[in-house]
């Protein structure tokens, strides 16, 4: 019998791992790629993304603030406005790169 090749073990990197905890969540990368047409009020960008619910539309929101990718400032008088802050806007190219990766897939 042949002996089998010893492979060297797999491991996941950890930096993707740390991307996807943000990313992997669904309507993360919607919100941001959102928000970078303009800074958005929240109903706006529950107006702009109609198939979320207002409840996991402002889950999403405070994870996003608490992880540095979204602030939020309270105008006077008015509701939060919401901007994509130099790390959320760093993370447009990769957001544009998975949009055309799915319009290739379907088309």
């Amino acid at each position: 019998m042949a002996a089998r090749p010893s492979l060297a073990p797999l491991t996941a990197d950890t930096d993707l791992i740390a991307a996807f905890e943000v990313l992997g969540q669904k309507w993360n990368g919607i919100i941001l790629h959102t928000l970078a047409t303009r800074p958005a009020r929240f109903g706006e960008l529950h107006t702009a993304i109609c198939s979320i619910s207002t409840k996991m539309l402002a889950d999403r929101l405070r994870e996003l603030v608490e992880t540095g990718l979204v602030t939020h400032a309270q105008l006077p008088p008015g509701p939060a406005l919401y901007t994509l802050t130099a790390d959320g806007r760093a993370l447009l190219p990769a957001l544009e790169q998975l949009r055309s990766w799915s319009q290739h897939r379907t088309s």
